[in-house]
Order: structure tokens, then C-alpha cells, then sequence
């Protein structure tokens, strides 16, 4: 049977926070140790039981370097949902988000949002607290969780909440 709703969810955030590697862990599993940047934008697909529905959910990955902002731009168009990620051994990374918002702002409406704080794992190096992470989730009205792809941890959690947000009457 073919999933009853298609939504797509759209990635945002500083360079290597981990947008490409939740996505590749998500849909694949597989974790990549190596950091090579998404030039441009990379989507994939990943059949979910949301409740009674099939959803398919088509997630794009946006490059983040700036000399991509005008790309990007034609990427958001039918977005349902958008993950902001932020690094949690770099505080810049969470700062970035009000950039990104920003740009999300410009070019969606209506659309659910939730903040992703990654690379938990890094224990011993993080900068940034959970309530630091909630506070800026507070702000954008945003759903907030935290994840370590490297460790699976929250990944699954964190599509299944944006799905969830997008479903909502």
C-alpha cells in the first residue's frame, strides 16, 4: 500500500552540524565518520507509520555555505516542516539559527519547526546547556530535542516529532 500523505521536511543549519548525517542515518542507518559539505541540496525518502497513515517523508538537506542563499531559495517551496540543527560543542552554531530563521521566514508559512541539538555524545566538549537549546526553541515556537547521530540516540525521535507537528489540525 502507498503511504496516504507525502511531507516535506527541509534541514537548515551551520556547516557540520550533522544535517547530512542524521538524514544518511534515518533513512539508511549507516553512520558516516567523515565530513564532506551537501553543495547545493540533496533530498531522500523514508516511509514511516504515523498512527493509522503511512506517511512518506521527503527530506531535504540544504548546503549551508552563504554563496548559496540564492539557491536555496527555490528549495523551500511546498516545505511542511523544518528541522533547524546546531552543534552543541559550538555555540556559534546556535547563534546561526536566528540567520536561518530568518531565511526560513522568507520563503515558508505555516510551517512546523523543530530545534535539534546533535553531537551529545561530545560530552566533555559541549558549551551549549539543554535549557540554552529549549530557551531558542522557546523563541522560534519550535519543538526541542537533543540527538547524538554518531549514537542513534534521538534520531528516530526527531522525525517522528516533526511528522507528528506536521499531522496536527
Amino acid at each position: 500500500m502507498s503511504p496516504s500523505y507525502l511531507y516535506k521536511v527541509t534541514t537548515v543549519g551551520s556547516s557540520a552540524v550533522g544535517k547530512t548525517s542524521i538524514i544518511l542515518r534515518y533513512t539508511t542507518g549507516k553512520f558516516r565518520e567523515y565530513y564532506t559539505p551537501t553543495l547545493g541540496a540533496d533530498f531522500s525518502v523514508k516511509n514511516m507509520q504515523l498512527g493509522d497513515d503511512k506517511v512518506r517523508l521527503q527530506i531535504w538537506d540544504l548546503g549551508s555555505q552563504d554563496f548559496l542563499g540564492a539557491v536555496r531559495a527555490g528549495y523551500y517551496q511546498g516545505t511542511r516542516g523544518v528541522v533547524y540543527m546546531f552543534d552543541v560543542t559550538r555555540p556559534e552554531t546556535l547563534e546561526d539559527l536566528w540567520d536561518w530563521k530568518q531565511e526560513v521566514d522568507l520563503h515558508t508559512k505555516g510551517v512546523e519547526s523543530l530545534v535539534v541539538a546533535n553531537k551529545t555524545d561530545l560530552d566533555s566538549e559541549r558549551q551549549i546547556t539543554e535549557k540554552d537549546g529549549r530557551a531558542l526553541a522557546g523563541k522560534f515556537r519550535a519543538g526541542y530535542i537533543e540527538t547524538s547521530v554518531k549514537l542513534n540516540e534521538g534520531v528516530d525521535d526527531a522525525f517522528m516529532t516533526i511528522a507528528k507537528a506536521i499531522r496536527q489540525p
